[in-house]
């Protein structure tokens, strides 16, 4: 499985790499500690998310090469992903589509910054839709 974000995407991403931050891919499926108790969306939606590279968190238990550097996964969501994948930055509607070959993932990945303490808690209590 490989990862691969366009000169643009890079730029767009630029000031949340850093040497001390790991990068996450997420798929919003209920799993870790990133997801809400309970969602209203039939779909699920992607998101980068960007932590201390001190944090060691076993949901994403998968790693990834992508030329921004390794990007980890949660094992257990690999099917909602394809083998070659890329990240993309369409400049007209400021979104970060995620495409591969056969098709579109999603048309904008959000990006979260987790790090230097800003992490949420696990719970955000029960949806009501």
């Amino acid at each position: 499985m490989k990862l691969t974000f366009t000169t643009e995407a890079i730029e767009r991403l630029k000031k949340y790499v850093a040497k001390d931050k790991q990068i996450l891919l997420d798929f919003e499926d209920g799993v870790g500690p990133f997801s809400a108790v309970g969602s209203c969306s039939l779909d699920g939606g992607y998101r980068l998310i960007f932590i201390d590279k001190v944090l060691n968190l076993k949901d994403f238990d998968t790693q990834i090469d992508s030329n921004l550097g390794p990007v980890k996964i949660k094992g257990e969501s690999r099917a909602q992903f394809d083998d070659q994948m890329t990240i993309r930055f369409n400049r007209h509607l400021f979104t970060l589509p995620l495409v591969s070959d056969r098709r579109t993932l999603t048309e904008n990945v959000e990006v979260v910054d987790y790090s230097r303490g800003n992490f949420p808690e696990k719970s955000r209590g029960q949806h009501d839709c």
